[in-house]
């Protein structure tokens, strides 16, 4: 939806906190510290890219902003109004981290099967007030959730081939813990896809992100006060980079690194991010794919590099690495190893809904993502340079990836 406030300039903080109080009659955001990446994120976009976008793209941004932060003074009333969803425990989530076109979707949609798990879906990141255990999602409540999600994208039809999900199950397809649930407090890679610039993606390197990833855990608990007794599973490629914060937020968590061969994921990630572009709402040329490519190389190394250190403070044992060309061989026996690497056994009901849904989804079946890393300007010794520790540890390069294990 656009926004009904037509700012000539870009507005600041305290212009969108107020909007979202006087629309909502609310006035409690919840700890001042999870506004940092709001303030990141206007600052970028003011010195670096309000004043490249249509006024429609515009409005449409400053929509999406306003109504996170009306979510997120709708879910503090909740929480102050219930204290039942404080006492939510998270116990042993899996959370898949691998990085963007690793494959970390597909392994999340597999263990989301389980009857024993639950994962978020994109309406209640939209609307995620009120709880469940107070009020079952209206009809109404859906399709408004469904009518944000569609608008956004009406810029950029081809994000769903990309990511073909979003057309079969609309707001009832997975969410993402980055890209829906950390929107709400503006600390998300995929803002920055959309509409930031180097100072944002800074912020997203340099921060410390343990706000925002309490915020991550109040949203897990609001989501699960009325649906308790269920693992969660989640997943997000933003976790590369606030890795130690989301490790020392769930401490019993397992963490899933989904790997791919580096030309092929690259080139997919950039692809993906120049459709991004378009909600700018400009035409994406050549020259700017081109672009995108070297931003994409550029983040995603430095994005990698940092989980890499967080990984090493943490320790191997927290994580289960998973290699996308082996769960592409066999999903089913990718999904077993991450059970069993986390004292768990895969259920005869949860191998059964494994297979009845691979067998009604292709990757292909709403079109074809074509892309090559070649015209992206990518070059393989360049990013085999950049990735050297990853390479060296995880063998995975450009055009490079070790022999199958299932």
């Amino acid at each position: 939806m656009e926004s009904d406030h037509d700012f000539q300039s870009c507005p600041r903080t305290n212009d969108l906190l107020a909007i979202a109080k006087a629309r909502t009659g609310l006035d409690d955001f919840g700890d001042p510290a999870r506004n940092a990446g709001l303030d990141a994120f206007l600052e970028s976009l003011r010195a670096e890219t309000w004043d490249g976008m249509t006024p429609r793209a515009r409005s449409i941004a400053i929509d999406f902003l306003i109504h996170h932060l009306e979510s997120r003074l709708k879910m503090v009333a909740d929480r102050k109004a219930n204290p039942e969803v404080s006492a939510q425990r998270i116990i042993a989530p899996l959370i898949v981290v691998g990085p963007p076109r690793s494959g970390s979707t597909l392994l999340h949609t597999l263990l989301s099967l389980d009857p024993e798990t639950r994962a978020p879906e994109h309406w209640i990141c939209r609307e995620p007030s009120p709880p469940l255990a107070l009020a079952a999602p209206s009809k109404e409540r859906l399709e408004e959730a469904e009518k944000r999600m569609m608008e956004l994208f009406e810029l950029i039809p081809d994000i769903f081939i990309t990511h073909p999900y979003m057309i079969e199950e609309g707001s009832g397809a997975l969410a993402e813990c980055g890209s829906d649930i950390n929107n709400m407090v503006c600390t998300s890679q995929q803002m920055w896809c959309f509409w930031g610039g180097e100072i944002y993606r800074k912020y997203l390197l340099e921060a410390d992100h343990t706000a925002a990833m309490g915020f991550h855990h109040d949203f897990l608990q609001h989501a699960q006060w009325g649906n308790n007794g269920k693992r969660w599973a989640l997943k997000g490629s933003d976790h590369m980079l606030w890795m130690a914060e989301l490790a020392a937020q769930y401490t019993d968590a397992k963490l899933i690194w989904t790997h791919r061969d580096l030309a092929q994921q690259l080139g997919s990630l950039a692809s993906v991010q120049s459709i991004l572009l378009g909600l700018r709402g400009h035409p994406v040329t050549p020259e700017d794919r081109k672009a995108q490519g070297k931003r994409a190389i550029e983040l995603q190394s430095a994005s990698v590099a940092k989980a890499m250190r967080a990984r090493e403070a943490i320790g191997d044992d927290r994580f289960i690495d998973i290699s996308y060309h082996d769960m592409m061989a066999d999903p089913l026996r990718t999904v077993e190893r991450i059970y069993a690497q986390s004292g768990l056994t895969v259920s005869y009901e949860h191998r059964a809904a494994i297979r009845a849904w691979l067998a009604d989804h292709s990757s292909t079946k709403h079109g074809v993502h074509k892309h090559s890393p070649e015209e992206f300007g990518m070059d393989a010794d360049d990013v085999n340079d950049r990735f050297r520790a990853y390479l060296d540890k995880f063998g995975f390069g450009f055009g490079i990836r070790p022999a199958l294990t299932v």
